[in-house]
């Protein structure tokens, strides 16, 4: 992990008198697991908003891949290879789950009009819907009315969607959220082969069993700043974080 695939300087986002994000920075290196925390309120899906370009920045820059990204309309950072999931599940209830994963194409398939009235359901693109399915082990499913599957199957129906997109970065948005614990090691696990593949990974997470266990480093943020960054068992033992977010007995049970 030499280079750095998303280089965040200086980020910031206000809204009015509200410093959201202020002069927030880190790298994600390539191939690796990063996890952004913090306590609610922190700033970290502000974050994600900006990387996705659905915000654009106060102030700052983001870089991907070296070319500066800041400001990018959504659809243009999926071009780019960055795939997104949100941390509410909202699928389209009356599709099938295969017809939710062709949907997400859209975000790179139709930027111009001319190609609105192009097909969306090819023989290639529904293998190639077929394959994300199966890479989160949903292909069984992929006729399913998508309304009518469980959480834990929204999830990764949710990063299956993402991955059509995002074969270089994933932005996943507390993605073990209401998810009992047999789901959420089968999700680890998941995670982790899809950065066997060479997908660079970017999470937010409240349960800190998961973060401490499935990221390489860490980055604490706490009312819009950093407050530290490195890996979990620095984090652990760092007394701002211990007192912004985890405090002492998460702390210990943490460990």
């Amino acid at each position: 992990m030499s280079q750095a695939l998303l280089d965040i300087q200086e980020l910031s986002k206000y809204f009015g008198g509200l410093k959201a994000l202020d002069q927030v920075g880190f790298n994600v290196m390539g191939g690796e697991i990063l996890g952004l925390i913090g306590p609610n309120g922190a700033g970290k899906t502000v974050c994600f908003n900006l990387i996705s370009g659905v915000y654009r920045p106060t102030a700052g820059k983001i870089y991907f891949n070296g070319q500066r990204m800041d400001g990018t309309s959504p659809h243009q950072v999926a071009h780019k290879g960055v795939g997104r999931t949100f941390q509410i599940v909202k699928p389209f209830g009356t599709l099938s789950v295969v017809e939710n994963v062709l949907v997400a194409k859209g975000i790179t398939k139709y930027n111009r009009f001319s190609r609105i009235w192009s097909t969306w359901k090819s023989k290639a693109e529904i293998n190639e819907a077929l394959e994300m399915l199966e890479r989160v082990g949903l292909k069984d499913l992929a006729d399913r009315q998508a309304g009518l599957l469980p959480l834990g199957n929204l999830r990764r129906l949710e990063i299956a969607r993402a991955l059509l997109v995002g074969h270089k970065l994933l932005l996943l948005d507390e993605s073990f959220s209401g998810l009992r614990h047999e789901e959420i090691v089968q999700l680890e696990e998941l995670i982790r082969s899809i950065r066997e593949t060479g997908i660079t990974v970017l999470l937010i997470e409240h349960n800190m069993r998961v973060a401490m266990g499935l990221c390489d480093r860490l980055v604490v943020l706490d009312h819009g700043s950093k407050i530290a960054e490195g890996r979990p068992q620095e984090i652990q033992q760092n007394e701002k974080v211990i007192e912004a977010y985890l405090g002492r007995k998460e702390a210990s049970d943490a460990a």
